[in-house]
């Protein structure tokens, strides 16, 4: 789940120009424009980190599992579930 600094910066100018269509007042759009650009960042970085984590568990399987089958996909569901809980200690 990687997106590049441009999308980035696309999805932070739509969610201030949707704060602006509803009438919301940022006192400093560049602050928050800022402010949200790392949030974002930092956090796809956690999202990345968990899904190789899931695909590491997947391959260390002693029964090879083919990525994109059904099994695949629900073990890949299950470990990265387990991995965002312990990340946030759910």
């Amino acid at each position: 789940m990687s997106f590049s600094r441009e999308r980035i910066f696309h999805l932070v100018t739509l969610i201030l120009e949707e704060l602006k269509k509803e009438g919301m007042v940022v006192p400093e759009p560049e602050k928050l424009r800022s402010r949200l650009t790392r949030t974002f960042s930092e956090e796809l970085r956690v999202l990345e980190t968990i899904d190789q984590e899931a695909r590491s568990k997947i391959e260390r399987m002693s029964k090879p599992v083919a990525e994109g089958s059904g099994e695949w996909k629900a073990l890949y569901e299950k470990f990265f579930d387990e991995e965002w809980k312990r990340r946030l200690k759910l």
